[in-house]
């Protein structure tokens, strides 16, 4: 038996000891980090026509995507609504429905925005100032339950349309971030602003038929005022199981393969007919931690998890070695990743865990790690560092719970150590804001932590439109949190989508920021 070998064993040995092997897929021959080299795909011609397939894990009960940054809104709706700023090709931000850049004041509390002419929306009323300041006005309103509010509620106090083609936007304070907010706030026409069931956007595709949670399909908009898809139709299906996503893969019933297990990226890698995507990209797993109240109310013990942490154990057993060694909270795809944060090892520094508690005064530390179960995944990264802290002889309990009960904890605080993956690309784009945002000490979401300095740069980083100053200064906060063990993320999660070689590829830039883009992509014969 070869070493590769017995290392798969091992490996294979653990999770069925966690009970943790994904159930249907098999593992991949061999160990991430030594793929096969694909074999050479066949000369493909891109041809017009076709409806593209995606399979994704399920289909949500909302087709507005005002209602939520969730990934399985925006992949679905991103084909429909524009924004007014949006990423081109190679990632940069550029103007789509805006005529040119925002005029800021001097006081830079009231932004104006000129509108393109000549566009309208897919059933035929005419895109005008008023339809953006209805979604602005929607996304600030506290009462609207969107996740967009957490991006706009606290600093947009109002927006109003000037004439027809220009919207003006007041602030409660200056907040250059807000123009990245903009490259993903989608613009929706404004009788459909607050309906749910559906929803009318600018974009070259519009709704055709929703089957409720699970498909949704798209048809091209005929009137569309940018550059056609070749595409007739895109539809979204609800695939829940990978095993069954990979299948219907392989066999042509689906193009797009979306949340690929990380196991199966060796196999694919080595199919003719099969490109697979990985990408650094906003999809993070958020720790927070209750400060004011024990056990983590104590720095030394907050450290004493970071450094007894298994992070080499998540990125081998759970990501089969595609995500990368977490240092601080803000991952390699956002603002202010800093790769010098921290100095936590990737195995657990049981030493260094051991001193910190016997500076505290105690012998071990109790507490309870609550996942959010939306996939196994996290269930699998919480077995892991159970086991992981033991060796420093932390006793950790894990309490796994569906979304919605664990974001009713989540929001009333009533946690010790909380954990859960989210993906902030659709909201926040490549910017921190997400990530870093309720680590300010008046952060409703905040319970206990206070760093005058991280709350002072956090405030400077926000209010700045040079992207070079707020990422040197969301650096220094990244810094800050991982000193402070607040923000402590096992690992950073890569971003992997699988696609048959049959359609143009998917636009790795795009992706970063968590986008799949279907509009652009072809059929090929």
């Amino acid at each position: 038996m070869t070493e590769i070998d017995q290392a798969i064993l091992s490996r294979r040995r653990f999770l069925a000891s966690l009970g943790i092997i994904t159930s249907g897929v098999a593992l991949a021959p061999t160990l991430a980090g030594c793929d096969a080299e694909p074999t050479p795909a066949r000369e493909r011609t891109p041809q017009q026509g076709g409806t593209l397939i995606f399979g994704v894990t399920s289909i949500s009960p909302y087709v507005n995507p005002l209602a939520s940054t969730n990934s399985r809104i925006q992949w679905v709706t991103d084909p429909i609504v524009e924004s007014l700023y949006t990423y081109d090709e190679a990632g940069k931000s550029v103007p789509l429905l805006a005529d040119g850049e925002p005029t800021v004041s001097s006081d830079r509390l009231t932004w104006t925005i000129k509108l393109k002419s000549g566009v309208t929306f897919s059933n035929g009323d005419a895109l005008t100032a008023e339809h953006v300041a209805a979604v602005l006005k929607f996304v600030s309103n506290p009462k609207s339950y969107s996740d967009w509010t957490s991006y706009f509620g606290t600093y947009v106090t109002d927006a109003k349309a000037l004439d027809p083609s220009t919207v003006q936007i007041s602030l409660s304070k200056p907040y250059g971030v807000m123009r990245s907010h903009l490259n993903s706030l989608p613009i929706v026409h404004k009788d459909f602003v607050a309906k749910n069931d559906t929803t009318v956007g600018t974009g070259p595709f519009k709704i055709d038929k929703v089957v409720q949670e699970r498909s949704v399909d798209l048809v091209a908009n005929a009137s569309y005022h940018g550059t056609h898809s070749w595409l007739d139709g895109v539809r979204f299906t609800a695939v829940p199981e990978p095993a069954t996503r990979l299948v219907n893969l392989r066999e042509g019933r689906i193009h797009v393969m979306t949340d690929v297990p990380p196991e199966s990226a060796t196999t694919l890698r080595a199919d003719a007919n099969i490109q697979l995507h990985s990408v650094a990209a906003p999809t993070d797993i958020m720790t927070y931690f209750v400060a004011n109240k024990p056990p983590f109310n104590d720095p030394r013990l907050r450290k004493a998890i970071a450094y007894a942490m298994d992070r080499k154990g998540v990125r081998d057993v759970v990501y089969a070695g595609t995500a990368q060694i977490a240092r601080g909270p803000i991952s390699p795809s956002e603002e202010g990743h800093n790769p010098d944060s921290a100095n936590y090892g990737e195995e657990p520094d049981v030493a260094a865990a051991k001193r910190l508690m016997a500076e505290a005064g105690v012998d071990t530390i109790e507490f309870s790690l609550m996942i959010s179960n939306t996939s196994n995944t996290m269930k699998n990264v919480g077995q892991v560092l159970v086991e992981g802290w033991k060796k420093a002889g932390i006793k950790a309990t894990l309490e796994t719970l569906d979304t919605s009960a664990w974001v009713t904890n989540w929001g009333a605080g009533k946690y010790q150590l909380a954990m859960t993956l989210y993906e902030s690309g659709f909201g926040s784009g490549h910017t921190c804001f997400t990530v870093i945002a309720p680590k300010h000490s008046a952060h409703p979401l905040n319970f206990g932590y206070a760093n005058p300095d991280v709350d002072r740069l956090m405030g400077e980083a926000w209010e700045t439109q040079d992207e070079a100053e707020r990422t040197a200064k969301c650096k220094q906060i990244d810094a800050l949190l991982a000193d402070d063990a607040i923000g402590i993320p096992p690992v950073y999660p890569k971003f992997i989508v699988a696609q048959r070689t049959d359609v143009t590829p998917i636009n790795e830039d795009l992706m970063s920021v968590g986008r799949l883009k279907a509009a652009p992509l072809r059929m090929q014969a």
